[in-house]
């Protein structure tokens, strides 16, 4: 009995952990650090100087990694869609912000004519999309387009994105354990996505 008594204090506490609300999530320091990762896509070797100089690691993560099969997948579709096109590789990094593991990959495509660079920044353990409201606000200006067709997730589209320079900015989210449609079935896509994309053209 006095060690039933005595343990009442340890359960009274565990239960009152389950029922605490968990952590709100970071939104302004992911935000933030979205912002500074992807400042400078209109060149790659920028965009890397960026990331690097606000503390991100540049990683090779393991083949069957859920983010390096996205950026492979991602990769290989380009290839078919056009041989043509040179794939053009920043890398990817990694960073803890606010408690979240964040990467952030680096990559552009060149063809004749026209350079396209991105920038993406992957939360994709993140358990909720981010309110349209906070968005609005961060970015001063409303999304051009919002809505997705995946079931629970998000999406919001801006242009020009995420500077004057920038051709278009999205935000979006994906459920985790959602199943992804055609041609994107298998890959390991969840949580917060963040892209910034620019273009240059050479040849007018």
């Amino acid at each position: 009995m006095i060690l039933a008594v005595a343990l009442l204090p340890l359960a009274a506490a565990a239960a009152s952990e389950d029922l605490a609300e968990p952590e709100p999530y970071p939104a302004r320091e992911v935000l933030a650090a979205f912002a500074t990762a992807c400042s400078g896509i209109e060149a790659i070797p920028v965009a890397q100087a960026s990331v690097r100089a606000a503390g991100w690691e540049q990683v090779e993560p393991a083949a069957d990694s859920a983010i390096a099969r996205i950026v492979k997948v991602g990769e290989d579709m380009m290839a078919r869609q056009d041989p043509s096109v040179d794939i053009l590789d920043g890398g990817i990094w990694r960073k803890n912000v606010a408690g979240r593991e964040l990467f952030t990959v680096i990559s552009g495509v060149q063809m004749e004519g026209i350079a396209s660079s991105g920038c993406r920044v992957y939360d994709l353990a993140a358990p909720a999309a981010l309110a349209e409201e906070d968005l609005r606000d961060w970015a001063v200006r409303d999304p051009q387009d919002a809505g997705s067709t995946i079931p629970g997730s998000a999406r919001f589209f801006w242009n020009p994105g995420l500077k004057p320079g920038h051709i278009e900015m999205e935000i979006s989210f994906v459920p985790q354990g959602a199943k992804l449609p055609e041609p994107l079935a298998d890959i390991p896509l969840s949580g917060l996505i963040f892209t910034a994309s620019a273009v240059e053209f050479s040849d007018l």
